[in-house]
C-alpha cells in the first residue's frame, strides 16, 4: 500500500516537471518575442491616450442640433437644450473616457501585465543559473546566438555537446524555478 503511494506520487512528481520543462522551453523561445511584445504593448498603450475625449468634443457632440430645438417658453426649469447640455458635459465626459480606460485596459494593459509576468519568471529562473550554464542560456535565450557562436567564459567557441547539455541544464534550472514559484 504505502509502496503504491510513493508511485503515484513519483508519477505526479514527473508530471509536473515535464509541464513545468515544457514551460521553461516555451518561455526560452519565446522570450525575445514577449521582448518585442511588451514594448509594442507600452507603446499602443501610450498612443492609445488620444482616444480620450475633451471637454470641447463632448460639448459638440451633445450639443449637435440643440440649437435648432431651443424652446422660446421661458419658465422656472431650464428650457435651454444648450444650458442643459453644458451643465451635463462633465457627468457624460466622465462616463465616456471611463468606457475608453475600460477598453484601454482590455485591449493593452491585461495583455502587457501577462506579458510582463512572463518575462519576469523566466528571467528570474535566468538569475537563478550559474557559471557556464547561466552564459549559454543568455547568449542562446536573450542574445539569440546560433549554437556555434557559443562562447565560453574565455571568448572561445564551445563544442556542441558543451552547449547542449548547458541548454539541457538551464531549462532543467528555470523549470526548477517555475516549480517553486507557481507552488508559492
Amino acid at each position: 500500500m504505502e509502496e503504491e503511494k510513493n508511485v503515484a506520487t513519483a508519477e505526479r512528481n514527473c508530471s509536473e516537471q515535464t509541464d513545468y520543462l515544457e514551460q521553461a522551453r516555451k518561455l526560452a523561445d519565446s522570450y525575445r518575442l514577449l521582448i518585442h511584445r511588451r514594448d509594442l504593448l507600452r507603446q499602443q498603450y501610450e498612443d492609445s491616450k488620444s482616444w480620450f475625449y475633451t471637454k470641447e468634443e463632448i460639448v459638440y457632440k451633445l450639443s449637435q442640433g440643440a440649437h435648432e430645438e431651443s424652446e422660446h417658453v421661458q419658465t422656472s426649469g431650464l428650457s435651454n437644450p444648450v444650458e442643459r447640455t453644458v451643465l451635463n458635459c462633465d457627468k457624460v465626459l466622465a462616463s465616456m473616457n471611463r468606457e475608453v480606460q475600460t477598453q484601454r485596459t482590455e485591449q493593452f494593459l491585461e495583455p502587457y501585465y501577462e506579458v510582463c509576468e512572463q518575462i519576469e519568471l523566466f528571467e528570474v529562473g535566468l538569475r537563478s543559473l550559474r557559471g557556464q550554464t547561466r552564459l549559454v542560456a543568455e547568449q542562446l535565450f536573450v542574445e539569440g546566438k546560433k549554437q556555434t557562436e557559443i562562447t565560453g567564459a574565455d571568448g572561445n567557441n564551445l563544442t556542441r555537446r558543451t552547449v547542449v547539455r548547458e541548454k539541457k541544464n538551464a531549462l532543467v534550472g528555470i523549470a526548477d524555478t517555475i516549480c517553486r514559484y507557481q507552488k508559492r
